[in-house]
């Protein structure tokens, strides 16, 4: 007799929705690193971790992909036995992310929803195994509203001015 909870995986994803990629992989763009001695910079995006022995710790996102596991190597090292050696990418691609989940035994989860690729957004709750983390985009995507805002009122402010012109010209 056949199983109908088996979900159905891309042809890419293994078992635990685990994603088949090479080492090389040409999709993933490999940069060198910088220095781990540098000042906080909160503009950086960042992974915070909420849950222990991780809580509040800040882990820096790099421009590009950002390996995350339990083995030193990784961009980001969570030594916990519930994450996977290499445990997932996070993929950044002109300010917009995705996580994608690598050879993990206990999966990857976005706002507790597993996945195998997701695109994220800043606030996003990602755990890998049992640690618990939240997107942090940085500063500068809070700053762009009221740049939008200070625009909008200059086009209002312009607007206002050439009707008044126009009502002087036209009662003059």
């Amino acid at each position: 007799m056949e199983h109908s909870n088996q979900t159905s995986k891309p042809k890419y994803a293994g078992t635990q929705g685990t994603l088949l990629v090479a080492k090389n992989d040409d999709r993933m763009p490999d940069f060198t690193e910088e220095g781990e001695d540098q000042a906080i910079n909160l503009d950086q995006p960042a992974l915070i971790g909420l849950t222990p022995p991780f809580s509040g710790r800040r882990f820096p996102l790099r421009p590009g992909k950002t390996a995350i596991g339990r083995r030193n190597d990784n961009d980001i090292v969570l030594a916990d036995g519930s994450v996977s050696s290499l445990h997932a990418w996070i993929v950044e691609d002109q300010g917009s992310y995705r996580l994608m989940n690598i050879l993990s035994t206990n999966g990857s989860f976005v706002n507790n929803e597993r996945i195998t690729e997701t695109p994220l957004k800043a606030g996003d709750h990602i755990r890998f195994g049992g640690v618990e983390l939240q997107l942090y985009t940085g500063l500068t995507t809070q700053k762009s509203r009221p740049t939008r805002t200070l625009w909008i009122t200059a086009g209002v402010i312009g607007l206002g001015i050439l009707v008044a012109l126009g009502l002087w010209v036209f009662l003059k």
